[in-house]
């Protein structure tokens, strides 16, 4: 009798495995996204802000807003600054992962184009020296139909599950006037519920108390 108590308290302790999932959200905002602070020859570079973008860009991706160093979305703004062709800022995101990936997603729009970077590793190179009609003429642009998307699978190989990661994206100047930068996306992760570590202790017990027993 004692036996199959000790099997039923084994077997049920162990099967009940609850997992609980965390959702880190990724979005643009000047609460979030860090620049790389020195633009050189621009004097009037500063911490990332958002901004309100120019007239022709698809809206901000829900969740994030259109940001940059300085007032250089809406050119009807009386503070707008002309970002000089060549110029290049990295903008950054860094979050913390605790726990296995079970889903990740990343939308990206930029003026004029913009490389990805996810923890040094090259996800996407920028479109330069292509076509500008507004933004790039091709993924990765300031437009809907030029938006780039990222999926789990593209994702996945370069995050680090379990510690801290940066995102991060070098936007270029590459045909004057408006110059910006929107992302969203997030990463899910599977961690045990602090009951099923109980629960799986009271497998382990039972386990041990089979062998006692026998």
């Amino acid at each position: 009798m004692m036996k199959r108590l000790a099997l039923l308290f084994a077997v049920s302790g162990m099967l009940m495995t609850a997992k609980a999932d965390t959702v880190t959200p990724l979005f643009s905002s000047a609460a979030t996204t860090t620049n790389s602070s020195v633009v050189e020859g621009l004097v009037n570079a500063g911490a990332t802000q958002d901004i309100t973008g120019n007239s022709l860009w698809a809206a901000p991706v829900p969740g994030s807003s259109w940001v940059s160093f300085t007032t250089t979305g809406a050119t009807d703004n009386p503070a707008f600054y002309t970002v000089p062709n060549g110029t290049f800022v990295t903008f950054s995101e860094s979050f913390l992962l605790n726990g296995p990936i079970t889903g990740a997603s990343l939308d990206v729009l930029a003026d004029d184009t913009t490389t990805v970077v996810v923890n040094g590793n090259s996800l996407y190179s920028a479109n330069l020296g292509g076509s500008y009609p507004t933004c790039s003429s091709i993924e990765i642009g300031c437009l809907t139909s030029t938006e780039g998307t990222f999926n789990t699978a593209q994702l996945l190989p370069f995050l680090n599950a379990d510690g801290m990661n940066t995102i991060s994206f070098t936007v270029y100047q590459e045909a004057g006037s408006s110059f910006g930068l929107d992302y969203a996306g997030n990463v899910t992760t599977s961690t045990p519920e602090p009951s099923t570590l109980i629960l799986l202790g009271a497998g382990f017990l039972g386990l041990a108390l089979m062998k006692f027993r026998g």
